[in-house]
């Protein structure tokens, strides 16, 4: 998959992923608010050289070129309000990093963390299921390593444990 092509495989991305699918009305207005932030994001003054994208009516996906100039302090804090913002309005939650989202017969689906790893006791999701590693940071990453095998995932290492396991 190639996002964000005008971009250099290196600007960094943020994935903020809902724990929710968007309808087709939601997706529209959205993949709207994205383009308009995108066109007013700044960092210390100037224009980030930067884009945005609403993929599989799930993910908010931001990215910028820091080759030209860095993002940081208050240009990621606007970030954070935009996402926090659109949670608010749209009523779904962008920061459960734990809400787990995966393939299965073509669709995107999601589950908390908890029902995630039943879902895997059963064998339902199994080490070949692609989910989505969140935790990516640059486009050449989200192009190669963001749906990957469970196997390959952060989650695997926590699909075993008890309830209550801390970051």
């Amino acid at each position: 998959m190639e996002n964000f092509a005008h971009l250099p495989h290196s600007a960094r991305v943020w994935v903020y992923q809902a724990d929710r699918a968007f309808a087709p009305s939601e997706s529209a207005q959205i993949a709207q608010e994205i383009k308009t932030f995108v066109s007013q994001w700044l960092a210390h003054k100037a224009k980030v050289i930067g884009d945005g994208e609403l993929l599989f009516d799930r993910f908010v996906i931001l990215a910028a070129d820091e080759e030209k100039l860095q993002v940081s302090g208050c240009s990621i804090d606007s970030t954070v309000r935009f996402i926090k913002e659109l949670g608010t309005k749209y009523n779904v939650n962008f920061f459960d990093r734990f809400y787990t989202c995966y393939i299965q017969d073509r669709e995107v689906k999601g589950l908390d963390f908890e029902s995630f790893k039943k879902e895997v006791a059963s064998g339902t999701i199994t080490d070949d299921t692609l989910v989505f590693n969140n935790l990516v940071t640059t486009i050449d990453a989200l192009n190669s390593q963001w749906q990957i095998p469970l196997s390959l995932s952060w989650h695997k290492k926590f699909v075993g444990q008890e309830v209550g396991f801390k970051l």
